[in-house]
């Protein structure tokens, strides 16, 4: 005796359904989890935007910052055609002029006003303590005629007699020749004062009371 076998369809039908239902609703995002990803996404953006500004700004340098000074343009053209005796300026770290400059193939050395010209009077060769270029008040000291004899004597020939000078650059008032051993006492010109040269080994005048 065959058993009749009724098919389900109804009740298997909606079960299928209501848990298809439920798969799609779990995958959702809820609605506060959307503005969570949305904000970490504003906040990411933020971050890379501050990011490239920062780089921006120091890939730009100073040169944004600032224009390059006369000094330092001049500094740079002398060092793009860099030969034997050129003169490269020197510039402080704010671009301007330092107020001595030297320049390194002769040695010799002087003072300039703002604008990077010499000032005369006060250039000083090799071997000659420079002139102080910048003082408290901003002065600036030329050359004495005791510096300038003292200078041009330091290029003469060996064994010339090369004068002494003091602090201020007055002439000292004993002189002395280093290669003969005579010394005398000088007026504030230089000019030797008769009857006070003493030679070699024998006992000097004192200058200061002539």
């Amino acid at each position: 005796m065959r058993k009749l076998v009724t098919p389900v369809t109804g009740p298997l039908k909606g079960e299928v359904e209501e848990v298809d239902h439920n798969l799609q609703t779990t995958e959702r995002e809820t609605p506060s989890e959307s503005l969570g990803t949305v904000q970490k996404e504003t906040i990411t953006m933020a971050i890379l935007t501050i990011i490239l500004l920062v780089s921006t700004a120091f890939a730009l340098g100073d040169g944004m910052i600032r224009p390059k000074t006369p000094c330092e343009i001049a500094r740079d053209t002398a060092m793009k055609n860099v030969r034997p005796g050129v003169y490269v300026p020197m510039c402080d770290n704010d671009g301007q002029y330092k107020p001595e400059q030297c320049s390194g193939s002769t040695g010799y050395c002087w003072c300039v006003n703002s604008s990077g010209q010499k000032i005369p009077g006060t250039e000083t060769p090799p071997g000659i303590a420079p002139i102080i270029c910048s003082t408290q008040n901003g002065t600036i000291r030329p050359k004495t005629p005791c510096e300038d004899a003292r200078d041009a004597a330091t290029h003469g020939p060996i064994g010339a007699y090369i004068p002494t000078c003091d602090a201020a650059g007055r002439y000292t008032p004993e002189q002395c020749w280093g290669s003969t051993g005579y010394c005398w006492c000088v007026n504030s010109s230089g000019q030797k004062i008769q009857g006070t040269e003493t030679p070699p080994g024998t006992a000097r005048i004192n200058c200061s009371i002539k």
